[in-house]
C-alpha cells in the first residue's frame, strides 16, 4: 500500500531535495561538455564548432525544459501547472523538431557536429554517474 496525505508529500519533497545536487551538477557538466567540444571543434573549422554549439544549446534548453516539466508533474497535489506541464511534453518535442529543421535545412549545419552537441547532457550524466560511484566508494 502506498502512503497518502502528508507522508507522501514529505517523501516526495525529500526525494526531490536529495536529487537536486546531482541534477544541478549534470546541468553544469553539460554546459562544460558543450563548451569543451565546441572549442575542440574549432580544429575542424568555425562552421563545425558553431554546429556543435547549436546542438549543445538546443540540448541544454531541452534538458532544462524537461527538468522543469518533471518537477511540475511530480508535485504532490494536482495543480494547473501539472496539466500545463503534461501539455508541454508534446509541445517540447514539436519545438525540438522545428529547431532541428531550422538547424539542418536553413543553416545547413553539419549533422555530426550537431549530434556531438546534442549528446552533451548524455556525457554529463555519465560523468555524474562516475562521480557518484567514486563518491560512494570513498564513503565505504
Amino acid at each position: 500500500m502506498t502512503p497518502t496525505g502528508p507522508a507522501k508529500t514529505e517523501e516526495a519533497v525529500l526525494l526531490r531535495d536529495a536529487a537536486e545536487p546531482s541534477v544541478r551538477r549534470i546541468s553544469w557538466l553539460a554546459v562544460g561538455v558543450s563548451l569543451v567540444t565546441t572549442a575542440l571543434g574549432l580544429v575542424w573549422g568555425v562552421d563545425f564548432a558553431l554546429s556543435i554549439a547549436a546542438g549543445g544549446l538546443l540540448a541544454l534548453v531541452h534538458f532544462s525544459a524537461l527538468r522543469w516539466m518533471v518537477d511540475r508533474v511530480a508535485q504532490p497535489s494536482p495543480t494547473r501547472g501539472t496539466r500545463l506541464a503534461l501539455l508541454g511534453f508534446g509541445l517540447r518535442y514539436a519545438l525540438l523538431g522545428a529547431a532541428l529543421y531550422v538547424i539542418f535545412a536553413v543553416w545547413k549545419a553539419n549533422v555530426v557536429a550537431v549530434s556531438l552537441g546534442l549528446s552533451a547532457p548524455v556525457a554529463a550524466i555519465f560523468f555524474e554517474w562516475g562521480f557518484e560511484a567514486f563518491e560512494g566508494r570513498a564513503r565505504s
